[in-house]
Protein backbone atom coordinates (compact mmCIF):
# COMPACT_ATOMS: atom_id res chain seq x y z
CA UNK A 1 0.00 0.00 0.00
CA UNK A 2 1.77 3.40 -1.56
CA UNK A 3 -0.74 5.73 0.46
CA UNK A 4 -1.56 6.78 3.56
CA UNK A 5 -4.35 5.85 5.79
CA UNK A 6 -6.98 8.06 7.58
CA UNK A 7 -8.63 6.70 11.01
CA UNK A 8 -12.13 8.10 10.55
CA UNK A 9 -13.56 8.23 14.19
CA UNK A 10 -16.95 8.79 13.22
CA UNK A 11 -19.21 7.72 16.46
CA UNK A 12 -22.61 8.75 15.11
CA UNK A 13 -22.50 6.18 11.81
CA UNK A 14 -20.60 3.21 14.11
CA UNK A 15 -21.88 3.64 17.27
CA UNK A 16 -18.13 3.26 18.39
CA UNK A 17 -16.16 5.66 20.17
CA UNK A 18 -12.50 5.20 20.56
CA UNK A 19 -10.62 6.17 23.22
CA UNK A 20 -7.46 8.62 22.82
CA UNK A 21 -5.58 5.12 24.19
CA UNK A 22 -6.86 3.26 21.04
CA UNK A 23 -6.29 6.29 18.44
CA UNK A 24 -2.40 5.95 19.48
CA UNK A 25 -2.33 2.31 19.49
CA UNK A 26 -3.69 2.61 16.41
CA UNK A 27 -1.33 5.77 15.21
CA UNK A 28 1.29 3.75 15.62
CA UNK A 29 0.51 1.02 12.97
CA UNK A 30 2.40 1.28 9.86
CA UNK A 31 0.39 3.43 6.96
CA UNK A 32 -1.42 5.31 9.32
CA UNK A 33 -1.37 9.35 8.50
CA UNK A 34 -4.53 11.27 10.22
CA UNK A 35 -7.43 10.76 12.32
CA UNK A 36 -10.43 12.32 11.40
CA UNK A 37 -12.03 13.50 14.55
CA UNK A 38 -16.09 14.74 15.05
CA UNK A 39 -16.86 17.84 15.67
CA UNK A 40 -14.57 19.06 18.26
CA UNK A 41 -16.12 21.15 21.39
CA UNK A 42 -17.32 24.12 20.75
CA UNK A 43 -15.74 26.13 23.88
CA UNK A 44 -12.16 27.08 22.33
CA UNK A 45 -10.74 26.13 25.59
CA UNK A 46 -12.17 22.80 25.78
CA UNK A 47 -11.71 22.15 22.04
CA UNK A 48 -7.46 23.08 22.62
CA UNK A 49 -7.93 20.54 25.41
CA UNK A 50 -9.51 17.91 22.87
CA UNK A 51 -7.10 18.46 20.48
CA UNK A 52 -3.83 18.35 22.65
CA UNK A 53 -5.34 15.26 24.42
CA UNK A 54 -5.17 13.30 21.32
CA UNK A 55 -1.60 14.69 20.11
CA UNK A 56 -0.60 13.68 23.56
CA UNK A 57 -0.94 9.73 22.58
CA UNK A 58 -0.28 10.03 18.88
CA UNK A 59 2.88 10.10 17.05
CA UNK A 60 4.24 13.65 15.77
CA UNK A 61 3.77 12.29 12.17
CA UNK A 62 -0.23 11.43 12.41
CA UNK A 63 -2.01 14.89 12.00
CA UNK A 64 -5.52 15.02 13.45
CA UNK A 65 -8.18 16.58 10.87
CA UNK A 66 -11.02 17.75 12.14
CA UNK A 67 -14.61 16.71 10.51
CA UNK A 68 -18.12 18.62 10.58
CA UNK A 69 -17.74 21.37 8.40
CA UNK A 70 -19.17 24.17 11.00
CA UNK A 71 -16.52 23.05 13.10
CA UNK A 72 -13.68 23.55 11.47
CA UNK A 73 -12.72 27.00 12.55
CA UNK A 74 -12.70 26.22 15.83
CA UNK A 75 -10.66 22.34 14.97
CA UNK A 76 -8.17 24.44 13.27
CA UNK A 77 -7.90 27.21 15.65
CA UNK A 78 -7.55 24.50 18.54
CA UNK A 79 -4.76 22.56 16.90
CA UNK A 80 -6.17 20.51 14.04
CA UNK A 81 -3.66 19.92 11.66
CA UNK A 82 -6.25 19.82 8.75
CA UNK A 83 -10.20 20.41 7.91
CA UNK A 84 -11.70 17.24 5.96
CA UNK A 85 -14.30 19.08 4.80
CA UNK A 86 -17.54 18.56 2.33
CA UNK A 87 -18.58 21.96 1.35
CA UNK A 88 -14.86 22.71 -0.33
CA UNK A 89 -15.28 20.62 -2.97
CA UNK A 90 -17.74 23.42 -4.33
CA UNK A 91 -17.18 26.42 -2.84
CA UNK A 92 -13.71 25.94 -2.41
CA UNK A 93 -12.84 29.97 -1.96
CA UNK A 94 -14.32 30.47 1.61
CA UNK A 95 -12.82 27.15 2.99
CA UNK A 96 -9.27 27.99 1.59
CA UNK A 97 -9.94 31.46 2.95
CA UNK A 98 -11.05 30.32 6.36
CA UNK A 99 -8.11 27.53 6.39
CA UNK A 100 -5.57 30.10 5.75
CA UNK A 101 -6.57 32.62 8.60
CA UNK A 102 -6.14 30.12 10.73
CA UNK A 103 -3.24 28.78 9.67
CA UNK A 104 -1.87 32.37 9.54
CA UNK A 105 -2.72 32.15 14.01
CA UNK A 106 -5.84 34.44 12.68
CA UNK A 107 -8.42 33.18 14.75
CA UNK A 108 -10.44 35.80 14.32
CA UNK A 109 -10.89 35.99 10.79
CA UNK A 110 -11.60 32.38 10.62
CA UNK A 111 -14.06 32.17 13.10
CA UNK A 112 -15.72 35.08 11.46
CA UNK A 113 -15.29 33.23 8.11
CA UNK A 114 -17.31 30.12 9.34
CA UNK A 115 -19.95 32.88 11.25
CA UNK A 116 -20.59 33.77 8.01
CA UNK A 117 -21.37 30.20 6.81
CA UNK A 118 -23.60 29.87 9.48
CA UNK A 119 -26.40 29.86 6.46
CA UNK A 120 -24.95 26.80 5.27
CA UNK A 121 -24.24 24.54 8.16
CA UNK A 122 -27.53 25.12 9.74
CA UNK A 123 -28.79 23.47 6.43
CA UNK A 124 -25.90 20.83 7.13
CA UNK A 125 -27.51 20.65 10.47
CA UNK A 126 -31.10 19.89 8.65
CA UNK A 127 -30.45 18.19 5.53
CA UNK A 128 -27.06 16.31 5.99
CA UNK A 129 -23.92 17.92 4.18
CA UNK A 130 -23.91 15.32 1.42
CA UNK A 131 -27.42 16.18 0.44
CA UNK A 132 -26.55 19.77 0.63
CA UNK A 133 -23.41 19.97 -0.98
CA UNK A 134 -24.78 17.89 -3.95
CA UNK A 135 -27.87 20.49 -4.25
CA UNK A 136 -24.93 23.82 -4.14
CA UNK A 137 -23.19 21.43 -7.09
CA UNK A 138 -26.10 21.24 -8.99
CA UNK A 139 -27.48 24.97 -7.90
CA UNK A 140 -23.52 25.94 -9.60
CA UNK A 141 -23.72 24.30 -12.28
CA UNK A 142 -20.71 21.77 -11.08
CA UNK A 143 -23.12 18.75 -12.05
CA UNK A 144 -26.27 17.61 -13.94
CA UNK A 145 -29.27 16.65 -11.64
CA UNK A 146 -29.44 14.34 -10.20
CA UNK A 147 -26.09 13.30 -9.24
CA UNK A 148 -26.29 11.42 -6.17
CA UNK A 149 -26.03 7.75 -5.86
CA UNK A 150 -29.39 5.36 -5.80
CA UNK A 151 -31.06 4.97 -3.81
CA UNK A 152 -29.88 8.73 -2.12
CA UNK A 153 -32.46 11.31 -3.08
CA UNK A 154 -32.00 15.12 -3.76
CA UNK A 155 -33.59 17.65 -1.68
CA UNK A 156 -37.15 19.16 -2.28
CA UNK A 157 -37.88 22.05 -4.39
CA UNK A 158 -38.79 24.04 -0.71
CA UNK A 159 -35.03 22.63 0.72
CA UNK A 160 -33.32 23.72 -3.01
CA UNK A 161 -35.12 27.21 -2.42
CA UNK A 162 -33.39 27.32 0.81
CA UNK A 163 -29.52 26.47 -0.15
CA UNK A 164 -30.68 29.73 -3.04
CA UNK A 165 -31.16 31.65 -0.27
CA UNK A 166 -28.58 30.71 1.65
CA UNK A 167 -25.78 30.94 -0.86
CA UNK A 168 -27.26 34.96 -1.93
CA UNK A 169 -26.55 35.32 2.16
CA UNK A 170 -22.89 34.15 1.41
CA UNK A 171 -22.41 35.38 -1.87
CA UNK A 172 -19.59 37.79 -1.07
CA UNK A 173 -17.70 34.98 -0.18
CA UNK A 174 -17.76 33.27 -3.23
Amino acid sequence: MSVPLCVYDNPGTTHFTFTDELHGRIAELPKIGSIKIPGVPLDPAEAARRVNSLRSHIPSTVTIGVSGDAFAAIGLNAGCDVWYSALAGVLPKPCLALTRASRNDDRKTATALSNRLEPIWELFRIYGSLRVVSAIAEHLGLVESPDLPQPVQGLAEAARSRISDALRQVDDLL
